[in-house]
Parts: structure tokens; sequence; C-alpha cells
């Protein structure tokens, strides 16, 4: 800002320049660089952002991990995980405070709710997830260090593997027969890695008796994730039933 003052006969005009930059009084986005000019001054967005200085916005990151180094608030941003070129960027949540502070891309479902199975031995439930196709969230695993889903299932006389009941489908189409928290491939619920199921069982569920019981953990190898359908057998008869809860993909760290 130029202030002027004027003089006539023996005075001199004379000038002096406020410095908005250092007067903190421009309208600067918090995310750009204020520079001082003679009469004025102009913004330009930070490294990581892009817009006029007045308004920034974050480039679209690989995830949410990568966009922590530019910002620090949780809310919806839009990613690119395969970069310029490749499949469409798309929106997701970042969580900005969770597992200490790293980054976590989130992404909901259209399933997230305890959903009860009853009256079927041919149980089968689509997940479709929010604003990403498998192929995006495919891309988005394959640049974090880590992704995770949570998987319970609650039973009343309803088993799991003892009969080969229950299974999910990986994104690539692939049966498992695992459950959260235990190894891929092993063919057991997480107390079947401990050995302390009920019962003696591969999962507590495997006991199948008239006590309501439950099997859950975290789904952790990336490359079945995320999980595209559930598939329950084991609950047609009068007093078999069981409950289904699947968690949110959270995906962090870079590859």
């Amino acid at each position: 800002m130029l202030i002027r003052s004027e003089s006539y006969y023996d005075y001199v005009f004379c000038s002096t320049d406020l410095n908005e930059c250092v007067r903190n009084t421009n309208d600067c986005h918090q995310h750009a660089s204020c520079t001082n000019e003679r009469g004025s001054y102009s913004c330009k967005c930070n490294h990581g952002y892009s817009g006029d200085g007045f308004q920034c916005s974050p480039m679209n990151k690989g995830s949410c991990s990568v966009l922590r180094k530019f910002v620090s608030l949780s809310g919806n941003y839009v990613i690119d995980p395969d970069g310029v070129g490749g499949l469409a960027p798309f929106t997701v949540h970042c969580d900005m405070s969770d597992k200490n502070g790293v980054g976590v891309t989130v992404i909901s479902h259209d399933s997230e709710s305890r959903t009860r199975v009853k009256d079927t031995n041919n149980y089968l439930r689509d997940i479709h997830y929010t604003g990403a196709s498998l192929s995006q969230l495919a891309s988005l695993t394959r640049v974090s260090s880590h992704c995770e889903q949570f998987i319970k299932y609650e039973c009343h006389h309803s088993v799991m593997f003892r009969w080969s009941a229950a299974s999910w489908v990986s994104r690539d189409s692939t049966k498992m027969t695992y459950w959260g928290g235990a190894s891929p491939g092993s063919g057991k619920c997480a107390c079947g890695m401990t050995n302390s199921c009920a019962g003696g069982y591969d999962c507590n569920c495997d006991k199948n008796d008239a006590v309501w019981r439950e099997d859950s953990g975290l789904l952790t190898d990336k490359t079945h994730l995320p999980v595209k359908q559930l598939r329950f057998g084991d609950t047609g008869g009068r007093i078999e039933e069981g409950y289904h809860t699947l968690g949110k993909l959270k995906c962090y760290g870079t590859a």
C-alpha cells in the first residue's frame, strides 16, 4: 500500500510504502506466500498447492500419506495414485491424526452396518465402495505401505470354516478362506493362530453351539484388499443365524 503526501510551493512530494506482508494485512491464502510490491503485494501458492494465491488447494497426490506433508487438517481430498495419464483421480477421506498422524486414506462402502444373516445357506453380499472402482483402489494399495480392513462374524449355531461355510472374495475375485487376524492361506481365524478358539477348532464359530460367539480381526494383506464380496452359509436352520460387519478400507504409508 502506498501512502502519498502532496506539497505545494517549497514542500516536497513524498510517499511511504506499507508492507502488507509484514503487517499481516494481506488476503493471501494460508498455504500461500506473500511478496511485497511497491504500492501492493502478490500471493503465490506454496509447493504442493495450486491456485491464484488467494485460494489454494492441494495438488492431486498419490495418497493421504503424501498429502500429509502439505496439510494437517483431516477432510475430503482428491488423490491420484497412478499419476497423470492413468486412472481418473478420485475423492477420499484423509484422517490426518490416525496412526500417529501419518495420513490415512479412508474408503467407505455400502455394507459397513452390522447385518443379519438368516434363513439361507447361500448368502452373498457384494461390496460397493464410495467414489472409486476396484481398479482405482488397487492402485491405492500399490502406492501404500500398509492397508487394512476390519472384518467380523457373530454366530449362533453357524460355522465358519469347519464345513467351508464362510469366505470372502478378494478384489481379483479369488475366494479367501482365512479371517481377520489370521495368516493368508491358513484357513483359520485369529484365535486359530494361537490355538485359543472355542472347542479347539480353527474359529470360535466352528464350535457350532447355542452360544453367541464371534471371530474378528484385521485383514492386512494389501494384495487381497479391498474385500469384494462376503459369503456365508449354515444359517438356514431355525436356530442358525449370524451377523457380519465389514469396516472401511484404510491405507497408509508410502510404498
